[in-house]
C-alpha cells in the first residue's frame, strides 16, 4: 500500500464549515475536535507505516482520530465506522464531506497492526500531548502525581489441566494443517481425536494422574512436530518445563503450585501475559503507570506519560525512568507526588540530583519483634553507631549494604539482650541500606506539616484512574499481545487528554485558550458571511 499523501494546507471544503444547518452550536465539541485534534495529525507523520508503491491508503489522520473517538465513546470498530457515517457530530469532528461513504471496519485493525509493527504505539498519544503543549495548557503545571493500576489481559483464568489441554489443542490443529499425512499414524490420530476440539476439564479434574497423562501426550506431540514450525510449539515446551519434573523411565511429576516460577505462562493464547499480585489482588496482564500534571489550583491536569510494564516490576524500580523522562521532556516540572510504593532512598537521591522534589512517604521499618534500628544513633561521618544503651559499634562496613556489628562481650552482658537479638550467643548486628542516611532524612521530612499538605494533592490521581477505568475502559485490554495492550493503555489516556483539552478550550482556560476562542469565533463569522453573500466577498477577493 502506498504512502499517504499530505493534505492541502488550506482546505475549506470540510464538514465543520460545510455543515451550517441549525442544531449544533459554533463551540460544540465536534468542531473543536476537528480544529484541535484531527488537524493536529499530519499524513506525512504516518508515512513510515506504509510502503513506497501500491494504491493510496485511507487517511491515517482519519483512522487516528477515529481511534480516539472509539475510546471516548467505548465503541467497537464496526460501531465507530457506522457512527462516522450516521452521526452528524462525528462527521463534523472527522471533517467528512457529503461524498464520504465509510470503509470496512477491518481497516482499523490493520492500522493498529501497522502501529505495532513499526513500534509507533505512542504516536497518537504524543501528537495529542504536543497539541496540548502548543496551546500552553501545561505552562503553569509544575507538579505531577504518579500512580499505577492493573491492566487485565483479554484471557480467561484457566486451571492447570485446561491450560495444558488448550496448548495441546493449538499445536495439534496447526500440525494437522501443516502435515496432513500425519493423520495416517495411529498415535497422531489418537491425539487429534482427543485434543482436536475444545473440551474444558475444570479445576475439579486436575488430578496428578490426569496432569501426568497430559504431559506425556505433550512430549509425544513435540516429537511429532520435529523441526517443523508449528504454532504454539514453543509455548507447549515451556509449559511442560514449568509445570513438571521429568526423570528417565518415570512418569512426569506435576510441580506443586507454589513451586511454579513467578513468570509462568497463564494462558497459551497470550504467553507474554504474566500473573501479578498486589496484596490479596491477583490478575493476569500488565501494570500501567500514569503520570498526571496538577493544575495551579490543584485541579486535574493532563496525563503526560504512560508506561506499561510487567506486573512484577516494583514501582520503585520504574520511578528513575519516569523522573528522567520528565526532566528531559517537561523541564518546568519540579515536584513529583507518589505513594510509598515508589519511595526509596536511592530514588530520593536521584530526584535531588535531577532538581526534583520527590514527595513520597518512605517505607516503614520492619522491627521483627526486636529493638528497631530507628532507636540506634548514627554518626555517618565518623562511621560509628550507638545502641539504645549507649554502647558504640565495633565494626562498620559498607558494600552493597551497610553492615554494623557490636562487641560480643558487651552484648552478652547487656540487660536488654533479650529485646535486642534472638541469637543465643552472637552480638547484635544491623544490615541496612547503603543509603540509610538518606532514608533517615526522608523519614524526618515526612513528619513535617508542609510534607503532608503537598502529599494530600496526590489523591487526585485516584480519581483519574477511576475515570480511565469506567469511562474509557482501561481496566481490560481490547486487544491481545503485549504491544497491543500497551497501545490500549495509550489510546485510553489519549482519549482522556482530548476530552480535557476540549473542556479547557470551551471554558476559555489556559494561556492561549482565550486567544484561540476569539480567533476561532472570528473565523467562523467570516466564513458564515462568505456563504451568505458570496458575490460581495468574491468582489473583495478579486479586488485584492
Amino acid at each position: 500500500m502506498a504512502k499517504p499523501r499530505p493534505r492541502p494546507q488550506l482546505n475549506l471544503r470540510v464538514a465543520h464549515l460545510y455543515d451550517d444547518a441549525a442544531g449544533i452550536p459554533a463551540d460544540h465539541w465536534s468542531r473543536l475536535f476537528y480544529e484541535q485534534v484531527y488537524c493536529a495529525f499530519q499524513e506525512e507523520d504516518f508515512a513510515d507505516l506504509y510502503e513506497a508503491g501500491g494504491r493510496a491508503p485511507l487517511s491515517p489522520s482519519l483512522l487516528a482520530s477515529l481511534s480516539i473517538l472509539q475510546y471516548m465513546y467505548k465503541a467497537s470498530d464496526r460501531v465507530a465506522v457506522e457512527n462516522s457515517l450516521m452521526r452528524r457530530d462525528w462527521r463534523i469532528a472527522l471533517g467528512r464531506t457529503p461524498e464520504y461513504e465509510g470503509f470496512d471496519p477491518s481497516v482499523l485493525c490493520t492500522f493498529r497492526q501497522r502501529l505495532v509493527a513499526h513500534q509507533a504505539q505512542r504516536q497518537i498519544f504524543e501528537t495529542v500531548l504536543q497539541r496540548v503543549q502548543e496551546l500552553g495548557l501545561l505552562k503553569n503545571h509544575h507538579r505531577v502525581r504518579v500512580d499505577a493500576t492493573e491492566l487485565l489481559a483479554d484471557v480467561a483464568v484457566l486451571s492447570r489441566g485446561d491450560l495444558l489441554r488448550e496448548a495441546l489443542r493449538i499445536v495439534v490443529c496447526d500440525l494437522a494443517k501443516a502435515r496432513p499425512k500425519l493423520r495416517r499414524r495411529l498415535d497422531f490420530r489418537r491425539l487429534y481425536e482427543q485434543y482436536g476440539e475444545e473440551v474444558w476439564l475444570g479445576g475439579s479434574r486436575d488430578s496428578e494422574q490426569k496432569l501426568s497423562d497430559l504431559a506425556r501426550d505433550g512430549q509425544l506431540l513435540l516429537r511429532l512436530c520435529g523441526p517443523y514450525e508449528v504454532a504454539g510449539k514453543e509455548t507447549l515446551a515451556r509449559l511442560l518445563e514449568e509445570n513438571f519434573l521429568f526423570a528417565e523411565g518415570q512418569d512426569p511429576i506435576p510441580r506443586p503450585p507454589e513451586e511454579l516460577p513467578p513468570e509462568h505462562i497463564a494462558t497459551p493464547h497470550e504467553p507474554d501475559a504474566e500473573v501479578g499480585k498486589n496484596g490479596q489482588k491477583i490478575w493476569t496482564g500488565d501494570k500501567v503507570h500514569i503520570v498526571e500534571t496538577i493544575g495551579p489550583a490543584g485541579e486535574p491536569g493532563f496525563v503526560v506519560d504512560v508506561l506499561t510494564t510487567s506486573p512484577r516490576v516494583p514501582d520503585a524500580v520504574l520511578l528513575p525512568e519516569i523522573m528522567e523522562r520528565l526532566r528531559f521532556r517537561f523541564p518546568q516540572v519540579d515536584t513529583i507526588l507518589a505513594d510509598s510504593g515508589y519511595a526509596s532512598a536511592a530514588n530520593s537521591k536521584l530526584a535531588a540530583a535531577l532538581g526534583l522534589n520527590l514527595i513520597s512517604p518512605p517505607r516503614l521499618e520492619n522491627t521483627k519483634g526486636i529493638i528497631p534500628a530507628s532507636e540506634f544513633r548514627f554518626d555517618f561521618a565518623r562511621e560509628v553507631a550507638w545502641c539504645p544503651e549507649g554502647q558504640p559499634s565495633s565494626s562498620w562496613r559498607v558494600g552493597q549494604k551497610l553492615h554494623i556489628k557490636f562487641s560480643r562481650p558487651v552484648c552478652r552482658a547487656c540487660r536488654r539482650r533479650a529485646e535486642c537479638t534472638t541469637s543465643p550467643s552472637e552480638p547484635r548486628t544491623l544490615t541496612l541500606s547503603a543509603d540509610y542516611e538518606q532514608l533517615l532524612s526522608d523519614r524526618e521530612r515526612a513528619q513535617r506539616p508542609e510534607f503532608a499538605k503537598l502529599y494530600s494533592q496526590r489523591a487526585g490521581v485516584e480519581g483519574t484512574i477511576s475515570e480511565l477505568v469506567h469511562r474509557y475502559g482501561l481496566r481490560r485490554s481490547r486487544y491481545r499481545s503485549g504491544p497491543k495492550r500497551a497501545l490500549h493503555s495509550l489510546l485510553s489516556n489519549a482519549a482522556l487528554n482530548v476530552r480535557r483539552l476540549l473542556r479547557a478550550l470551551a471554558s476559555g482556560s489556559g494561556p492561549q485558550a482565550a486567544i484561540f476562542s476569539i480567533f476561532s469565533s472570528l473565523y467562523r463569522w467570516l466564513w458564515s458571511g462568505f456563504r451568505a453573500r458570496p458575490a460581495a466577498f468574491g468582489g473583495v477577493l478579486a479586488a485584492a
